[in-house]
């Protein structure tokens, strides 16, 4: 194919330049004959005026030479007698079969051309030179495609450089005019000479060469250009050009040498700057090893594609290095890169953006480079990835079998979202995050020798389904300096017993067999255990101490681990207490990832115990993100039971107690088990989903499923918590079902809550009592304490119990504020049962709501709210119906309000239907009030059966009523039957009251020795 350029009329310069074939033409004039367009095919060059013939009109302005014409004017000699020259040229153009020759004095002097006219320099012959030559034209400079150039070096640029800068040495070049510098022949220098190109815009679709030398080329509006020790030359791009840009799509090659592409851009960051298309080449030479750099500064985009090369094959030494940078550098799909070395060490690949983005595929767009490409370069170079600013984030599969290094380096984080797989020997991944590591993704490296570096100021993150195998021999693994140990087998796991303050990590899956004991038999482990997402599995595990699990205690920090199908049997020998866990027995460490799925953890120990799936006692210490149990499959699910010995028992912690380092945390857990078994009666002590009992601890964003189920009496059984004291419990929730027995408190997340916060937590379990003291479908007993923000949906029953309520059985002296209960609640005889408390004893009530049915039997208290309130209640609503056995006291929202007027219930609304039994007392709002009701508001049917009292807004009323309304329908039928719009019985004082609606259709008392007003 024709190589085309074009001459393009300068109007700022008043003169003619080269400039890319595709660029506008024009020459502004009023006359039409002033339009001037000169599109040349290189390879007709021959046709052209004789403007571009020889160098034309020169004059040495400084130095000593002088010029020869010959050979029937088709060749120039520049006979250069002092070190450096300075000659100014009306034109500086060589047609082909010319020829130009500089006969200097040495490979280091240098011959500056200045081009003073308006052409453009056209080379298409032969340039000669046993030293350097400058060759400086604003307007332009052509290599054409039959160029031969060979010199000791090159420097041809579209800026200027004044001469006294020139005559001392500092070659600063400056200026701004927007003419090209294209290259389409053949440019070569001496062994260790030098080229470079420098203007706006650099094109190079030739072969430029210097072996042992350096290749530049710049775009922008200042450069200064320095020469080494050696002579060989350094490029800096002082200055940017708008529209600045350097191409390749020809050869560049500087073997032993260096080859530069730079550019600086005064445009905007979407710009691309450097651009290379075609083939690089910096081989190492005599053992010297080649580099290349494709840099385009702060600003400008890098697109990278082509063949780079900087190898050592066939050859001594090392392979070289490759850098490709800038502020947005995009490598395109096919770019192949080689640095590999015969007889020495492989090199490296450098890519460096503002942020890094790898995906699968071209398809995924623009990013920095394709998962396909490296791995596809990873067989031929060590490659690095580093951002300037952001992140580094690499998705998709990147795969290699080579020993080379993938290196990942960041600003910010590192996340890396697909896999990562080497199997050559010696392949290393290493990772560099001046905040945090996420590893998302699978990280395989099954070779020989084979390590894994990572190193963070921010921790690192292992995702819960990623994993890092390190199984082949030889195995490494070092992080921020340190190096650790490799566990690959079940006997190097027993051996931790030898150092148990080292620092160690799982290099992949073991799957044991028969007993083990517990790590650390009788002592802790205070060292570093990083399970890289591993599995340890299969083992049966005992220890003879009064800590069992796979590590008997930990106070180190142990991590990113999983266990599965083992069984944990509690310790058979000595007296004393004995903790028991799937993980740990006591932790006053660090436990973060860490999972169980498949787990037995017995409570068979003869002596005290305290059993939780995962750690037994947690004194002190701080787990985040665990998990036992699955809900995927029932071959997976985990089992927890205790024995008459057990007085806590929990899905994953059995106690979390605040010990010498503070309060034990719990943090993003879950729990998803089966608990089961007899326990201890012991009134500090409980059964939980995830916590048995919680002493002082802290438990935030964690929840627990499973079921709960004790045959033994007089226990605290949680959904979540068996027994929380003093402890705090945030943004946490339960679905697992809780049965219990006998004079048990029961709750679908707390059973017993004393002295403790709960807030914006909620349960969905279904809660099933028989014979409790309390049962409540959030806590079961609420003693001094406060909940806040909470919420419980699962059904609520106990045929025989005390107390039973929506959200809690048994309130005594606690807080409830902004609450919801959307579930039925079921209570048997001689019961206080309520949609949202069965019982509340001193509390205060605020900002609640309940919805569910509420059922009670015969000589009950039961309340769409409240079964028996002896509290105050502030701005609270019931709006389920709400049905009472025989001689029971049923209300809208209050079955009883006691406390001789010390009761208070204000701002509350009632809308469900109402009805009692035989002989019970009925009310809208309250069945009886020995209170205080005020602004209040019942908006039911009421009714019952024979000798029942009806009453609008309360059945029997021996306190104080005021300032309130009832709407509903007063249902009189049965026989003997009290009924009354407003009270069925008064007794006390009622005042500034409205019947209204329906209620209005009957009298408004149906008995009244009290005052109504």
């Amino acid at each position: 194919m024709n190589k085309m350029y074009a001459l393009v009329w300068n109007q700022a310069l008043a003169c003619w330049n080269v400039a890319h074939e595709g660029a506008r033409r024009r020459r502004k004039s009023g006359a039409r004959k002033g339009m001037v367009v000169a599109a040349v095919s290189l390879l007709g060059v021959g046709a052209m005026s004789s403007a571009f013939a020889l160098p034309t009109g020169g004059a040495v302005v400084s130095g000593t030479g002088d010029i020869l014409t010959f050979e029937n004017g088709q060749e120039m000699s520049i006979n250069q007698h002092s070190d450096k020259l300075i000659t100014n040229w009306n034109g500086f153009s060589v047609a082909p079969g010319q020829t130009v020759t500089f006969n200097q004095p040495g490979k280091s002097s240098i011959a500056l051309n200045r081009v003073v006219g308006t052409n453009a320099s056209d080379i298409q012959g032969r340039v000669n030179a046993n030293g350097q030559v400058f060759l400086v034209n604003p307007n332009g400079v052509v290599f054409g495609q039959g160029a031969q150039v060979n010199v000791g070096g090159l420097v041809a640029s579209t800026r200027n450089i004044s001469d006294a800068d020139f005559t001392a040495g500092n070659y600063k070049f400056s200026g701004t005019s927007p003419a090209e510098i294209i290259n389409n022949g053949s440019i070569t220098t001496t062994q260790g000479g030098n080229v470079a190109l420098l203007g706006t815009n650099v094109r190079n679709d030739g072969v430029i060469q210097a072996q042992m030398g350096r290749v530049a080329l710049g775009a922008g509006d200042k450069f200064t250009v320095n020469f080494d020790g050696n002579n060989l030359l350094n490029l800096q791009v002082d200055g940017a050009a708008v529209d600045a840009l350097v191409k390749n799509g020809g050869l560049l090659k500087a073997d032993g040498g260096q080859v530069l592409m730079t550019a600086k851009s005064a445009g905007t960051m979407l710009q691309t700057v450097v651009n290379n298309q075609g083939t690089i080449e910096a081989n190492t030479l005599r053992g010297t090893a080649g580099k290349i750099t494709l840099d385009g500064g702060d600003m400008g985009k890098v697109l990278v594609a082509g063949v780079m090369t900087a190898s050592a094959t066939g050859t001594l030494g090392n392979g070289g290095v490759i850098e490709t940078k800038g502020a947005n550098t995009e490598v395109q799909l096919a770019t192949r890169v080689n640095t590999l070395a015969s007889n020495g060490q492989t090199g490296s690949w450098k890519i460096t953006s503002n942020s890094v983005k790898v995906n699968p595929t071209a398809a995924s767009g623009s990013d920095t480079a394709y998962a396909d490409t490296l791995s596809s370069n990873l067989a031929t170079t060590h490659i690095e990835l580093a951002s300037n600013a952001g992140d580094v984030v690499v998705g998709g599969p990147v795969t290699w079998n080579s020993g080379n290094r993938l290196k990942l380096s960041s600003k910010g984080d590192i996340e890396l979202n697909g896999g990562l797989t080497a199997t050559g020997a010696n392949a290393r991944v290493e990772m560099n995050a001046e905040k945090r590591v996420r590893l998302n993704g699978n990280v395989t490296l099954s070779g020989a020798n084979a390590s894994l570096g990572m190193n963070h100021n921010s921790g690192y993150a292992l995702g819960q389904d990623a994993k890092v195998s390190l199984s082949g021999t030889g195995a490494a693994f070092d992080s921020n300096g340190s190096q650790y140990g490799v566990i690959q087998n079940a006997t190097q796991l027993q051996a931790v017993n030898n150092n148990l303050n080292g620092l160690y990590v799982l290099g992949t899956d073991i799957k044991g067999y028969g007993a083990f004991k517990s790590i650390g038999g009788n002592s802790a482990f205070a060292g570093v255990f990083d399970g890289l997402g591993n599995t340890v599995s299969g083992f049966t595990v005992t220890n003879t101490g009064p800590n069992v699990g796979l590590f008997a205690a930990n106070s180190g920090s142990i991590s990113n681990l999983k266990l599965a199908n083992m069984v944990v049997n509690g310790t058979t020998s000595g007296a004393g207490f004995s903790y028991i866990g799937g993980l740990a027995g006591s932790n006053t460490g660090t436990l973060t990832n860490v999972s169980t799925t498949g787990l037995r953890v017995n409570g068979s120990s003869a002596k005290h115990n305290v059993i939780g799936g995962l750690v037994g006692l947690n004194a002190g210490g701080s787990i985040d993100r665990a998990s036992v149990g699955s809900a995927s499959s029932a071959l997976s699910a985990s089992y927890v039971s205790g024995n008459s010995y057990t007085s806590s028992i929990g899905g994953l912690v059995g106690e979390n107690v605040s010990g010498l380092a503070g309060a034990g945390n719990i943090t993003n857990s879950t729990a998803n088990v089966s608990l089961s078994g007899y326990m201890q009666r012991n009134p500090v002590g409980g059964v939980g989903g995830l916590v048995g009992s919680n002493k002082g601890g802290y438990i935030a964003d964690s929840s627990s499923s499973g079921s709960i189920n004790s045959i033994y009496r007089d226990l605290n059984m949680g959904g979540l918590i068996g027994y929380n004291q003093t402890g705090t419990v945030e943004r946490s929730s339960s679905s697992a079902s809780v049965r219990g027995y006998g004079a048990s408190n029961i709750g679908g997340l707390v059973g017993l809550n004393t002295n403790s916060l709960i807030q914006e937590s909620s349960s969905s379990s279904a809660v099933n009592g028989s014979g409790s003291a309390a049962v409540g479908g959030l806590v079961g007993s609420n003693q001094s304490s406060s909940l806040v923000d909470v919420k419980a949906t699962g059904t609520v029953s106990d045929s025989s119990g005390v107390n039973i309520g929506g959200l809690v059985g048994y309130n005594s002296y606690g807080r409830i504020e902004t609450a919801e209960v959307l579930g039925n609640v079921t209570g048997g005889s001689k019961a206080n049962v309520g949609g949202l408390i069965g019982n509340n004893h001193g509390g205060v009530v605020e900002h609640t709501v309940a919805r569910g049915k509420v059922v009670g039997g015969s000589q009950s208290h039961v309340g769409g709210l409240i079964g028996y309130n002896d509290g105050d209640l502030r701005s609270v609503e019931a709006s389920g119906e709400v049905i009472g056995g025989f001689s029971s006291f049923v209300g809208g929202l209050v079955g009883t309000n006691d406390r001789n007027l010390g009761s208070i219930v204000e701002t509350a609304t009632s809308k469900g239907r109402v009805y009692g039994d035989l002989f019970s007392t009925v009310g809208g709002l309250a069945g009886q009030n020995h209170g205080q009701i005020v602004n209040s508001l019942a908006l039911g049917a009421v009714g019952g059966s024979h000798y029942a009292t009806l009453g609008g807004l309360v059945g029997l009323n021996t306190g104080n009523v005021r300032q309130s309304v009832a709407t509903g329908k007063i249902n009189y039928s049965g026989w003997g039957q009290i009924y009354g719009g407003l009270v069925g019985v008064n007794e006390g004082i009622m005042s500034y009251n409205s019947v209204l609606g329906e209620a209005a259709q009957v009298p408004v008392a149906g008995r009244n020795n009290g005052i109504i007003q």
